[in-house]
């Protein structure tokens, strides 16, 4: 299978007043729909689709249950989530305020090494097309035509 990357025109992080670049950005297909992920899931398996769904759902409440009392949490053959934040500095342990000085929390998840290299093994990218001004092209070959016809004398 091969990856779909667009490439987009945007400002370069490093130079904000430099010139615009086109970087490569993946180009995500619609995430399939639980009947059909459950059904891909399980084809090979004796797992019932009622069952695979069920262990989703409960797996889905479990994780943040776990993340909110303060857990890593580990899914074997996935990765591991866990909390992080920032925080600013206080003088002194009794200045310090959780609520206002904790701030920026996010929900981090790391895969297992098995699980990169299984979905980074072999890896290939495919042109996905060009997107300038709100306009999807193709392909950069349809992006060139599409320029080159819009130029005056052409």
């Amino acid at each position: 299978m091969t990856l779909p990357y667009r490439l987009v025109q945007r400002m370069n992080p490093q130079d904000p007043e430099g010139p615009r670049k086109w970087y490569a950005t993946p180009k995500s297909a619609s995430p399939q729909s639980e009947k059909d992920m459950v059904k891909d899931a399980t084809e090979f398996t004796t797992l019932s689709a009622a069952e695979f769904r069920a262990a989703l759902e409960h797996l889905a409440m479990y994780v943040p249950r776990m993340l909110r009392s303060g857990h890593t949490v580990k899914v074997p053959g996935l990765g591991t989530f866990r909390i992080t934040f920032k925080s600013q500095g206080a003088d002194t342990v009794d200045m310090f305020n959780p609520q206002e000085m904790i701030y920026d929390l996010r929900i981090v998840f790391i895969p297992d090494a098995d699980f990169r290299e299984r979905v980074l093994l072999n890896f290939e990218l495919e042109d996905g097309g060009v997107r300038e001004n709100g306009i999807d092209y193709a392909s950069r070959e349809a992006y060139k035509k599409a320029k080159e016809a819009a130029e005056p004398g052409a």
